[in-house]
């Protein structure tokens, strides 16, 4: 017969446990301010029927007064004569029938500690919450449900992080398929450099890529202007710019006869024509009193006629985009009306390497500058902005960056998008490359399985808690499984993903080497002429 004792009866607003019997696990033996140390009887740490609760993870509780005190095992050390040490970090205190994160009555030496009841998990972990949507089951019960706070989540933004394969593609796709049934009016942008997503969301989202995407040149802002028409490693490159600017606002104020020409600025998103940017350059090139030099001109002339001749740049600057259509652009990127369809899926495989950074940060900061305009409209909507591969757009301050404008729209909304009712959602296999003025804003980690020390460390140190027994658990984390933290969830928690349909997971499944390589296949040369005819087409 295992051990056990009686939960002592509470009383007044407490917790009552009395048809319960809570096994016994030993007395607290040391408190600091985030855990403390629980020292086991031998005799009890001899029972088996025991020996669960004494392994990394498990939960523990220790009654005080009319509260209960909730903590999770970290580390387990063997003592003298068979007795046994836990230390358990501190999750949180379940008081007035509520749990909430943060201790207010710390235990004391000689504290009785009991193993957490199936009741007391479910009132930790699965809170009863409208705004809660399921994706998992909490590690290692198999049994209660693991959930995330839709509104906290959202509105502090979030990360998804781990190491390549572990299933980041399908846990954001878990998410997401969670979110749009719970809210089927949702309004989510994902930016997809694989093309990964277009078959998860295929029933219920819109898919874009260069081939049906109309991105007008004239969106961009001055600094976007500069990295395309101008570039980072230019010599004389300050007087291109100089010229740049100039012939880049008469071009606007040429163009925007509706608008005072006094507040037209070069950022003013007002339709102009390539053909009158390059005649203005030519006539400035022409002046006798110019102050530059032939070079820079020229060299910027090159360039603009080069975006336009060249294919792989027609999504954003074929002549036909000169039209104002940002009404119609807006409403099919934001989903409005969203029409069964909420999810808008971006296939940024195609955007030529040049310029993949300027429409990272033209798409970011146009999702960022709608919602900020519209703030003061009656039927405002927040939109979630997902990024994947975030280490790619919004890097670590030591990357050798000297212009960044998808770094610096990114940032913006992490910093300011709350505001205005902006979410952003970051996915990367590398969180020691991401910003840390960008992953210290997100409320919500969500932490697969890494391998890498550093990233384990970027991930401690934007962890919203402490909780070291789950971070010193991600390099043991099988695939489907996950670590989160934060404002999204009660407490740091340990989940086991659902499964996804084969339907509704991402494209993202590598190729077998094995099987692959076991046979030869038929039809060799068509697979090499096809794939070149594709490749010199730049169609994938």
């Amino acid at each position: 017969m295992p051990l056990t004792n009686p939960m002592p009866t509470e009383t007044g607003a407490g917790i009552q446990d009395i048809h319960r019997q809570a096994k016994l696990l030993g007395h607290v033996a040391a408190v600091d301010a985030a855990s403390f140390t629980l020292a086991v009887d031998p005799s009890l740490a001899r029972d088996t029927a025991l020996s669960d609760f004494f392994r990394i993870g498990a939960t523990i509780k220790l009654p005080i007064a009319d509260d209960q005190l909730f903590g999770v095992v970290r580390k387990v050390t063997a003592g003298q004569s068979g007795a046994m040490q836990l230390t358990v970090d501190l999750l949180g205190q379940y008081s007035d029938k509520r749990f909430s994160r943060g201790v207010r009555s710390f235990p004391l030496p000689g504290n009785p500690a009991y193993a957490a009841t199936q009741a007391d998990l479910e009132k930790i972990y699965a809170p009863r919450d409208e705004g809660a949507v399921r994706i998992g089951t909490v590690h290692p019960s198999g049994t209660i449900p693991a959930s995330l706070l839709v509104e906290k989540l959202l509105s502090k933004h979030f990360a998804v992080l781990g190491s390549t394969g572990t299933g980041k593609s399908s846990t954001v796709s878990l998410m997401i398929h969670r979110l749009v049934e719970k809210c089927p009016a949702a309004h989510i942008v994902i930016l997809d450099p694989h093309n990964e997503y277009a078959r998860a969301f295929s029933a219920n989202g819109v898919h874009f890529s260069t081939d049906n995407l109309k991105l007008p040149y004239w969106l961009m802002n001055f600094e976007e202007h500069i990295e395309v028409f101008v570039g980072r490693d230019t010599s004389n490159r300050q007087a291109e710019v100089d010229i740049l600017k100039r012939c880049l606002l008469n071009a606007r104020k040429i163009s925007g006869p509706n608008y005072s020409v006094s507040k037209v600025t070069v950022d003013t998103p007002i339709p102009y024509k390539l053909t009158d940017l390059l005649k203005l350059i030519d006539e400035e090139l022409g002046s006798f009193d110019k102050a530059e030099d032939v070079r820079p001109f020229l060299r910027l002339k090159n360039k603009i006629e080069e975006l336009r001749s060249d294919q792989r740049f027609a999504f954003m600057f074929s002549g036909m985009l000169m039209q104002d259509n940002l009404t119609e652009l807006v409403s099919q990127l934001l989903r409005f009306p969203v029409d069964g369809r909420p999810v808008t899926t971006l296939d940024l495989s195609g955007v030529p390497s040049d310029i993949v950074d300027v429409v990272v940060s033209l798409l970011s900061r146009l999702v960022f500058d709608f919602a900020m305009w519209s703030r003061r409209h009656a039927s405002a909507t927040p939109i979630l902005l997902v990024c994947e591969e975030a280490h790619r757009y919004v890097p670590h301050a030591s990357s050798d960056t000297r212009i960044q404008a998808a770094r610096k729209s990114l940032e913006r909304i992490a910093k300011e998008g709350r505001k205005y009712g902006v979410s952003l959602g970051l996915v990367s296999q590398r969180p020691s490359d991401l910003s840390e003025a960008v992953l210290s804003q997100c409320g919500t980690i969500v932490s697969m399985r890494m391998n890498n020390e550093k990233d384990r460390n970027y991930v401690a140190d934007a962890m919203p808690e402490g909780g070291e027994s789950f971070l010193a658990s991600l390099p043991s984390l099988q695939n489907r499984e996950c670590v989160i933290a934060g404002e999204g969830v009660g407490c740091p928690i340990r989940v086991g993903l659902d499964f996804l349909d084969e339907h509704r997971r991402p494209a993202s499944n590598d190729p077998e080497f094995h099987e692959s390589w076991r046979q030869d296949i038929d039809c060799l040369e068509e697979l090499v002429n096809d794939s070149i005819r594709t490749w010199r087409r730049g169609v994938r």
